[in-house]
């Protein structure tokens, strides 16, 4: 099993985003992917970014959007538990029992 750290982001249309980066495993290893992307989202705290994925060299590319190209964003007030419901549950991405049709196809239990 994998730990992630969930970032919400905010895109140039004004869409929220809940984005997933793997963290370190427990030797502190980290996959160039998303050692990169969670430097890029850090980055985009800050400022507009613009990320792709560089697949030749197996990380993303972060660069600064240019400045004035961008109001500021805009953040909705949501409550933590409003974020993640609108993330996972509103989806159907929250396994919230084994007999979620997600947890069945995923062990191989939908099967008869």
């Amino acid at each position: 099993m994998s730990e992630y750290r969930l970032y919400l982001i905010v895109t140039a249309d004004g869409q929220l985003r809940v984005v997933p980066v793997r963290c370190a495993d427990e030797s502190g290893e980290q996959h160039e992917y998303n050692r990169t992307k969670e430097i890029g989202l850090e980055r985009g705290r800050s400022e507009w970014i613009r990320m792709f994925t560089d697949r030749p060299n197996g990380c993303y590319r972060v660069y600064s959007a240019p400045a004035g190209r961008y109001a500021e964003p805009l953040w909705p007030d949501l409550k933590p538990s409003k974020i993640f419901r609108l993330g996972f549950r509103d989806k159907g991405r929250l396994l919230d029992s084994p007999q979620h049709p997600l947890f069945l196809k995923w062990t191989a239990r939908d099967r008869d």
